[in-house]
């Protein structure tokens, strides 16, 4: 364990990184639920499609440009290189969706999902909560997707939700295509906003690998089903930094669309119930995936050194430091989130000392654990333990109750060998 700023991920193998992109992408699903679980509470339920809608193609454009540039995804064709960046995004999180990819054409290609998991936990509640998600949110921000990459694109359902009959399998298949005919689409000012932050511009430093074996980048021909472990350790530190954004990414346009309707007050008060649910559930799974069920401070220092939460660390500073032996200081010093000209993701919490989700994050790792405020120039506290367990807050039931929660992931190893 380093003491000082945090070098969790460049001490990772191959095999390890894999599984922790697997593991954030997971994060970024777990921030939807309870991001738009808290709005629907605070807003009431006709809050929440056309800000499902803005967060996903403020957000989606960005970051889809950013992982074609960063893994060199560009193909023979537009198409081909669209599909590759769904298979690379946290919107399509590995295993959770189980999806599969071809070209059909020159500029035709088609994804299909075998088992999608929303739509296991939507059809209990329902045709029309379905059809919300599967007609009224996908159709725009799928669209906006493809179109990061030819506004002409379209993508377009062969068959979706719901379900005739109830089994089928897949659960949807869409067809990818551009059409030299169709008006181009324009992206939205917000989406505008979005690539204007500090964080959609943030330079991902590629290192050498540390292993060998594997694909540096993504310019060979398309995969049907994707394994993150057929590329290389480095392109793997990439991926992994880049789906960080993904996330920090989606957390901001989140806040920026409630903001732009309900208020600086009431983006906060999502964002912090999202860190607080999914900030937690995140930290306890990546405790079990290290071995850390059992808590303690080295579990703790273990964890926030590895959680989305504080990634990448080109964006985000942090510094931990053993104060004893139950506790822990940590410390965001000056960096460029801080700097951030749309203040509307999980970092002004921080910088504002707001100690709820942070501790809920934590208590992920070790329920004991406490956060007192530590006066300085910039956010600092003093993680320590207690006897008693904090009692578990309604964001993290809302986090605990999915199908999402109970998701067990699973690695290729052969694919590391076959990939030497």
């Amino acid at each position: 364990m380093t003491d000082g700023k945090h070098d969790g991920l460049a001490r990772l193998s191959r095999g390890q990184l894999a599984e922790l992109c697997r593991e954030y992408m997971l994060a970024a699903q777990f921030n939807s639920r309870t991001g738009y679980a808290a709005l629907r509470i605070n807003h009431g339920d006709e809050a929440y499609r056309d800000v499902a809608i803005e967060n996903w193609m403020a957000a989606s454009p960005v970051y889809t440009r950013r992982m074609q540039e960063a893994m060199r995804l560009r193909g023979t064709s537009d198409v081909e290189t669209i599909l590759k960046g769904m298979q690379l995004e946290c919107g399509l999180a590995h295993q959770y969706f189980d999806a599969r990819f071809r070209m059909v054409g020159p500029e035709q290609g088609e994804f299909w999902l075998q088992r999608c998991g929303p739509l296991l936990e939507t059809e209990p509640r329902g045709e029309e909560a379905v059809r919300l998600m599967c007609h009224d949110i996908e159709d725009p921000t799928f669209d906006a997707t493809a179109v990061a990459t030819n506004p002409r694109a379209r993508v377009r359902p062969l068959h979706r939700p719901p379900r005739e009959p109830a089994d089928r399998v897949p659960h949807c298949h869409w067809r990818v295509h551009v059409d030299p005919a169709e008006a181009p689409i324009e992206e939205l000012e917000v989406t505008r906003d979005i690539g204007s932050s500090l964080l959609a511009n943030i330079d991902i430093v590629r290192t050498y690998s540390l292993e060998a074996g594997g694909l540096e980048y993504y310019d060979g021909p398309l995969f049907e089903q994707m394994h993150l472990e057929r590329f290389s350790h480095a392109a793997l530190l990439v991926i992994c930094k880049e789906l960080a954004v993904q996330m920090h990414l989606l957390v901001n346009s989140l806040g920026l669309a409630v903001a732009r309707r309900y208020g600086a007050a009431a983006a906060a008060a999502v964002a912090e119930f999202q860190m607080a649910g999914a900030g937690c559930v995140v930290s306890e799974r990546l405790a079990r995936w290290r071995g850390a069920e059992g808590g303690g401070i080295d579990a703790i220092l273990e964890v926030l050194e590895l959680h989305p939460a504080f990634q990448p660390g080109e964006y985000m500073a942090l510094e931990l430091h053993r104060a004893g032996p139950d506790t822990v200081r940590i410390a965001f010093p000056d960096c460029p989130a801080a700097l951030e000209p749309l203040p509307r993701g999980w970092y002004p919490l921080i910088v504002a000392r707001a100690s709820a989700g942070l501790a809920s994050l934590v208590q992920g790792v070790d329920p004991r654990a406490i956060l007192t405020v530590l006066p300085g120039d910039y956010p600092a506290w003093e993680i320590s333990l207690v006897e008693e367990a904090a009692e578990e807050t309604l964001a993290v039931q809302v986090a605990r109750g999915t199908v999402l929660y109970r998701t067990q992931l699973e690695s290729h190893i052969q694919l590391l060998e076959l990939q030497a």
